[in-house]
């Protein structure tokens, strides 16, 4: 199974908005279990990097590493 590690600021702004948590953590289950259907590729900077809406307003960028896994 994947490893998800969470920065900080993630977990942060997660105690912030306590009333998205169960949403956040449906959203965080579903990309583990396909990361790459789940998210959007970003680009130029941010290339390599997803991004999964969770609700207006939120969204959860992630980095997917096929080596990695």
């Amino acid at each position: 199974m994947m490893e998800a590690r969470f920065e900080t600021a993630f977990l942060k702004g997660l105690k912030k908005h306590a009333s998205i948590r169960k949403l956040v953590k449906n959203k965080v289950d579903m990309i583990l279990e396909n990361p790459i259907s789940m998210g959007e590729p970003l680009k130029g900077n941010w290339q390599g990097f997803y991004s999964c809406p969770v609700k207006r307003n939120f969204i959860i960028i992630y980095l997917f590493c096929e080596i990695c896994r």
